[in-house]
Parts: structure tokens; C-alpha cells; sequence
């Protein structure tokens, strides 16, 4: 059955958010209100005022306790390609002679002297440069020509040197490249400056494996610029339509003055992140839409950013301000502290996102999901403070600057409340229930926020069960879980009115979560016999069921989240703590009970303590501990690195690049920074 939600635009229902005590859910009559509609069953709030006022900004190092002190830095020494002249027929340039260069000649200036004379190209040849290229005069490599400069060779700022179209530049060694314009084929595998104002021509193409600085301030890019190593603007730059200025993964640019401006395109096409960084310049025009696209991240520091985060300006997968870190490596420097560095792991509590109150009850966070840089947040009614009350609440953040996030807009329902929350297909999917059993509730997304005006948006659909736990949305169809009785695991189709298309599991009281990444989907069951996973491909096909007798749980109420990373599910057993598990044959592979876990023969974690979620990244598995915090633990051995702990219960974490969200029940919704 379907149920549409009816539209209906009226005064707005005095439902303030909330702080610690009843007593600040009471807004001042001088506050200024946020914009909202409501029909009575939900009440949509956006705009600035007192709805801005749910984000606490902190910005304040977490104390984070360290067991692991075993770390290691990365060495900054540089690191070049050997080059290995072949000189054989070979002409020695010395002196300040002149020569002309014939097809396929080749001429070298022998290591320890300096050449002070001219070259020039009657057809392609080839210089090698193993001295020092000197004097003022123009050397104009044409097109087949290809100069070489060897380790210690040099290219000084006196010679005119310019790369016509065609024509080669194999950088080993110090490149001062004079000239206003670049018309052939860089490779940079050492030091190379442009000591000039350059343009980039559109019939060139630059490849930086190394170091390369551009040193003034009107640079333009009209074609290919590739960084693989390290780069750096000292003036800014100008991306003209057709340039590209193509960031490979673990590349490091940074701009330390001046003005950037781009009609094209700086982007990463690869599966990491790049990293470039903007400090003490300015951005001019930026007609591009969008201009900055891929796997890059963007540090800002006395940098103003804003023509960046409107209009499309950066794709999805752009981050602001993540400090993610770039390993030194030949010419690159080190960038952002090592994550896998035990000791050098920080947190930065950026935020606390208050909870928001309906008729004076505190509601809980319940699940997170990050999409296009929004976090759309899930909430119940907590169910100890409460009763059986079923309030619930969905709200959008806008967290691409990771040092401000925002809040948007959130829903408000009367009757309904919600355990988790994903985002598909231009849509929101949260699930919950009422006191009439399940229920779905979506409702589509306009530039990633919900329509303001109208209400009849949002739909609700019944699902199994008396409650949903949490869902995905793959390939036109929903997958959920629902608890208790008539509940389980179910495949749904949203063309039939989000009815049951399959039922894969139907014991609904054992009935726990479902995750997936790209390649596969996991099921998790706590049966009386032990913990039962369904792994399947992403589809739901070719499913395999594995049982675990050893991780048998006493307590059989909790959330029990599960994460998956590309080769392994991490599962939250409750008093079990949490066990990993290879997807491609289920294999058990490591377990931690943090009750178990002592030092000097001394418990450390709570005998009562359940962990309810775990998130994991590339390094590190985070466990949602109850009132110990935040566990963390190296993903791989599984040893303790530490824990922090924040106001309030840990009953829920997720993490999305290097902000993690922490759910600390009324205390509210903490976002936090990995550094």
C-alpha cells in the first residue's frame, strides 16, 4: 500500500532544538526563526536562524588516549631517475662555439664545463646536456628535436632555450626554462622552473615527476599539465578553456600567492586522493562548472574559498579543508600527518550537532550517510527517556568545508521514527516505523536538499515487521531489514509500490543489518547458535551462508552495525565486540572484546561495555563503544592504538573520508576531523 503524505502550508509548530536540559528546548522570543511549512505530521524547517544555532562549532583537539606507540616517519630525501648517456657518435659542444645540428646528430656537453656558444636545428637532432647549457643565445628545439639533461646537467637562466611544437625535453637534472611559452613535450624528472611569465600552448604537453615551480604570476595553462610529483605556483595561474591541469593520485601542488583563475578543468581521474593547497592568494574567475573534479583535496589558509562551494563548482568527490596526507616520497614532501603513524593520530572535534526536540523530547542520532559533500542524518525517539513515543527526525548538512559544516534543512515527523538512512538516486530512503508497524519514508533531493514547498514530497510506504532497521538502494531496487515478527531480509521493489520482490531471511527477531560495497552485500543474523552472515554478490546473487558457533551473543537487542572495507566485513557483536571477516570465503580472521583488553594486568574498557557500531578507513577500524568512546584499532593486527571519549554515550560512528560521525545519544551528533 501506498500512502502519500499530504501537502499543506501553515504557521510554523514552535519545535525548537535542543541542548543538554529540557529547559533549552524553550527558544527566546527574540530568537530569530528559521523558515518552515508543516501539515501536522511533519514540519519541514530551512534557513538560517535558530535552526543554525544546532551547530555547535568547536574545532578543539579530542584528548585521544595512545596504547600503540610503534610508528614510523617517512623519509623526505630526494630521489631522482639515473640517466645513462648514450654518446656513442657523438659531437662534444664546448667553448662558445657555434653548431648546427643536422638530422639525427647528436651533440653533448661534457660533464664539469659550461657551454656558452649556440645551437641550432637544421632538422631533428638531439643535444645531451651533462654540463652546464649556458650564454644568452636562442636555442629553438624543433619539432623531432629532443634535448637531454643529465643528472648533474643544468639548463642556467642566461640561455634563451624554447621547445617548439614537436620538439622533446627530458629533464634529469636544473632546468631554468626562460622563455614565455612552451609549445612541444616536457618530462620533468628532477628540478625544473619557469623563471618567466609561461604559456602553456595548446600543441605542448608538460609531465611533472619530480619538483616544478612556476615562478611568476601570469602563467597560462592552454593544455596538459601533469603532476605526479610535487608543484607549486608561487604567483597563481590561468586555466584557459582548453587546459587541463591533471593531478595524479599522491601528487602535491600547492599555489602561495597570486591568483587563480580557470575556464577548464583541474581534475583527478585516478582512485586516491591528490592534495593541493591554497595559502595567502586569491581566486579570480572561475567560469568552469564544474572546475575542480576527482579525488582532490583542497586546504585552504588565508584563502578565501567561497566562489568554490557554490554554482557546481566542484564535483563530488572534492573535499575541503581534509588535511589528507600525502606520503614523502623521491621529490615530494610529506603533507598532513601519516595515518597509519600509531603515535601521530589526532582527532579534532569540529562540531556538535544538537539534537533536535519535538514537544520537548530529545531525540536519538541513529545512522549517517555522506553524499555530493551533504550528510543526511537519521533520528528516534529514545525509547528510556521517552517511552513509546515514535518522533523522529532526517536532517541535511552541508559538510564540504571540513572546519564548517552547516545545517541545512531537517524534517520533523510526529509519528514516525527512523533507525538508519541512505541516499540513492537523487533521494533520500530512511526507515523506521510507527506504532502500526514499518515504514519507509523517501522523498527526493533538488541539488542534494530537499524541495521547501511541498510536503507531498515526502512518501511513506509499510514495510514488514513492526520496525525497519536499515536499507540500500541498488540497481532499482531497495534492500532492508525489518525486526521481530513477519520480519527479515527482503529485496523490494520501488516500481510495485516498494512491495516484497523476495524475502531472503524471515526470522525477523534475528534479523540485524545489511551493508555492501561494490563487489559484494552482507547479511548479518544473530542466531541462537551463533552469528550467521549472508554473503552475496552486490545484487544479492550467488549468496553463500557462513556460521560462526564462537560468537554466540548475550545480549541479542543491540544495533549490531556492520562495515565493509574492499576485502573484509567488520561486524559490532555487542558483548562479543567485533569480529572480521574475509568476504571472498568467509573466513573469520580476528576478533577484540574490548571487556578483555588489559594493561599492566588492569582492565581498561568497561565489563559492561557493548560496542554497538563500528566505521572503518585505510588504516583503522573505529568501534562505538558505549561509554568508553570510541575505540580504535589497526585494522590489520587488530592491536588497541587508542580511545577517546565524548560527551555522552558512543552508540554510533561513520566515517566518510576523514570526517568521522559520532553519535553520542541525546548529547547529540559529534563530527570529528582525522588528521
Amino acid at each position: 500500500m501506498i500512502k502519500k503524505l499530504s501537502a499543506a502550508i501553515g504557521l510554523l509548530l514552535l519545535i525548537a532544538t535542543t541542548g543538554c536540559s529540557s529547559e533549552d528546548n524553550l527558544m527566546s522570543e527574540n530568537s530569530e526563526n528559521s523558515n518552515s511549512i508543516t501539515n501536522g505530521d511533519i514540519t519541514l524547517r530551512y534557513g538560517g536562524g535558530d535552526l543554525s544555532k544546532s551547530i555547535e562549532l568547536k574545532n578543539t583537539k579530542v584528548n585521544f588516549v595512545i596504547f600503540n606507540q610503534d610508528g614510523h616517519k617517512l623519509s623526505t630525501t630526494q630521489k631522482t631517475v639515473s640517466y645513462t648517456p648514450n654518446l656513442s657518435g657523438a659531437i662534444a659542444a664546448v667553448g662558445n662555439n657555434w653548431y648546427n645540428i643536422n638530422n639525427g646528430e647528436t651533440y653533448y656537453i661534457p660533464e664539469g664545463t659550461t657551454f656558452t656558444g649556440g645551437f641550432n636545428f637544421n632538422s631533428a637532432g638531439k643535444i645531451i646536456v651533462l654540463g652546464n647549457l649556458g650564454g644568452s643565445n636562442w636555442i629553438n628545439v624543433p619539432n623531432g628535436g629532443k634535448v637531454d639533461v643529465g643528472n648533474d646537467g643544468k639548463i642556467l637562466n642566461s640561455a634563451n632555450f624554447h621547445l617548439n611544437s614537436g620538439g622533446i625535453l627530458n629533464n634529469y637534472g636544473y632546468v631554468d626554462y626562460t622563455t614565455s611559452s612552451v609549445d612541444g613535450i616536457i618530462n620533468n624528472y628532477n628540478n625544473l622552473n619557469f623563471t618567466k611569465d609561461v604559456s602553456l600552448n595548446g600543441s605542448s604537453t608538460v609531465n611533472n615527476y619530480c619538483r616544478m615551480v612556476f615562478n611568476l604570476q601570469n602563467n597560462y595553462l592552454n593544455s596538459n599539465l601533469i603532476n605526479e610529483g610535487y608543484l607549486t605556483f608561487s604567483n597563481g595561474f590561468h586555466i584557459n578553456g582548453s587546459g587541463v591541469l591533471n593531478l595524479k593520485p599522491q601528487s602535491y601542488t600547492d599555489v602561495t600567492g597570486g591568483s587563480v583563475s580557470i575556464d577548464g578543468k583541474i581534475t583527478n581521474t585516478g582512485s586516491s586522493f591528490a592534495r593541493m593547497d591554497f595559502v595567502n592568494m586569491s581566486f579570480g574567475y572561475i567560469n568552469a562548472s564544474p572546475a575542480v573534479v576527482g579525488l582532490i583535496d583542497l586546504n585552504f589558509t588565508n584563502t578565501s574559498y567561497s566562489v568554490l562551494q557554490s554554482n557546481n563548482k566542484i564535483n563530488n568527490q572534492v573535499t575541503l579543508n581534509a588535511n589528507t596526507f600525502i606520503p614523502a616520497e623521491g621529490c615530494r614532501p610529506q603533507k598532513g600527518i601519516a595515518p597509519c603513524t600509531d603515535n601521530q593520530l589526532q582527532f579534532t572535534l569540529v562540531a556538535n550537532v544538537v539534537s533536535p526536540a519535538i514537544n520537548n523530547n530529545i531525540l536519538s542520532a541513529t545512522g549517517v550517510t555522506v553524499n555530493n559533500g551533504f550528510a543526511y542524518l537519521s533520528y528516534h525517539t529514545n525509547d528510556a527517556a521517552h517511552g513509546s513515543n515514535t518522533q523522529g527526525a532526517v536532517r541535511i548538512l552541508n559538510v564540504s568545508d571540513y572546519n564548517s559544516p552547516t545545517l541545512l534543512s531537517e524534517a520533523l515527523f510526529n509519528n514516525v521514527e527512523f533507525n538508519n538512512i541512505d541516499v540513492a538516486d537523487n533521494k533520500i530512503f530512511a526507515t523506521g516505523g510507527d506504532k502500526n508497524g514499518a515504514k519507509l519514508i523517501t522523498a527526493p533531493l533538488y541539488n542534494n536538499i530537499f524541495n521547501t514547498q511541498d510536503l507531498s514530497l515526502f512518501s511513506s510506504y509499510k514495510l514488514p515487521s513492526s520496525t525497519a532497521k536499515n536499507s540500500y538502494f541498488y540497481n532499482n531496487y531497495l534492500y532492508t531489514v525489518t525486526g521481530t515478527t513477519g520480519g527479515g531480509f527482503f529485496k523490494i521493489n520501488p516500481n510495485a509500490g516498494y512491495t516484497v520482490s523476495e524475502q531472503f531471511y524471515s526470522s525477523g527477531e534475528r534479523a540485524k543489518y545489511i551493508a555492501h560495497n561494490n563487489n559484494y552485500q552482507v547479511f548479518l543474523a544473530t542466531e541462537a547458535n551463533g552469528t550467521s552472515l549472508r554473503i552475496a554478490n552486490v545484487d544479492g546473487s550467488n549468496p553463500k551462508t557462513f556460521t560462526y558457533n564462537n560468537l554466540v551473543q548475550s545480549v541479542t537487542d543491540g544495533k549490531n552495525v556492520i562495515t565493509l572495507d574492499d576485502e573484509y566485513v567488520y561486524l559490532a557483536l555487542s558483548d562479543k565486540g567485533v569480529a572480521k571477516i574475509k568476504l571472498s570465503n568467509g573466513q573469520l580472521m580476528n576478533t577484540f572484546v574490548p571487556r578483555n583488553f588489559k594493561v599492566d594486568n588492569q582492565n581498561i574498557f568497561s565489563q559492561a561495555g557493548l560496542t554497538n557500531a563500528v566505521a572503518v578507513n585505510n588504516c583503522y577500524l573505529y568501534l562505538a563503544n558505549g561509554t568508553d568512546g570510541v575505540i580504535v584499532l589497526n585494522k590489520t593486527t587488530f592491536n588497541v592504538v587508542g580511545y577517546y571519549k565524548l560527551n555522552g554515550s558512543a552508540n554510533y560512528i561513520y566515517i566518510n573520508n576523514n570526517l568521522a560521525f559520532v553519535a553520542t545519544g541525546q548529547s547529540g551528533l559529534n563530527i570529528l576531523k582525522i588528521n
